[in-house]
């Protein structure tokens, strides 16, 4: 899940942007080192970049039974993993899944004085704040509650994964939006892909969409 690479080839010189990896979550799950593993994404293969700026998404499914507990035990592990890490390595944080807040709008506040940068407010199913592709459900009230504390506190509203009547609902009441991991259903027909007019509503929006390299989302097969 990769969105901006750029590249000097005169100077050798590899500047790198990810907006969304899984390595947390898959990282607390198998037990596995961030710097050496197994995974997609480590410290060891991000020397290859001179400046990487990797935003790690703590995963939290719909259905979680202590979505808290497990967010706070994920993101311990990957801050005291990521202190053996690549010197050009700037990492960041974000929750995919806002099944985290529960019914306490106050758990916005623990996670931006960790760091949070960005909430990704559902998976594919959906949760008190509103419903992702596999779902019917719109933006809630308790949701509208919600975006209106993540505008206060800056922190940037997620628009992957969720269906296309909660995408536009969120859109009209978050004041900073993205798509972290989303590519263009034009391209490729998978619910899980932006219309071309939900792409131009966050350019216009000044937002910014990173695209997803799964195959599934590209045209190929997983």
């Amino acid at each position: 899940k990769s969105n901006k690479i750029h590249i000097n080839i005169r100077g050798v010189i590899m500047n790198y942007f990810d907006l969304h990896c899984d390595t947390a979550y898959e990282c607390y799950k198998t037990g596995e080192d961030f710097y050496k593993n197994s995974l997609a994404v480590s410290g060891e293969k991000g020397m290859l970049f001179d400046n990487w700026h990797q935003i790690f998404a703590v995963w939290i499914k719909d259905n979680c039974e202590k979505p808290f507990e497990l967010y706070k035990a994920i993101l311990k592990d990957a801050k005291d993993k990521l202190k053996k890490s690549s010197q050009s390595l700037t990492p960041y944080f974000a929750v995919e899944g806002g099944a985290v807040v529960e019914h306490d709008i106050d758990r916005l506040y623990t996670l931006k004085q960790d760091g949070i940068k960005l909430l990704t407010l559902t998976w594919n199913g959906d949760n008190n704040i509103a419903g992702g592709v596999n779902s019917q459900k719109i933006l809630t009230g308790f949701g509208k509650r919600v975006i209106k504390e993540m505008n206060s506190l800056n922190i940037a509203c997620d628009l992957s994964h969720l269906n296309t009547k909660s995408f536009y609902k969120v859109a009209e009441n978050a004041e900073k939006i993205l798509a972290s991991h989303s590519n263009c259903y034009n391209i490729c027909p998978h619910k899980r892909n932006l219309s071309d007019t939900q792409i131009k509503l966050i350019y216009e929006r000044k937002g910014i969409i990173g695209l997803c390299f799964y195959p599934e989302f590209l045209g190929g097969e997983v």
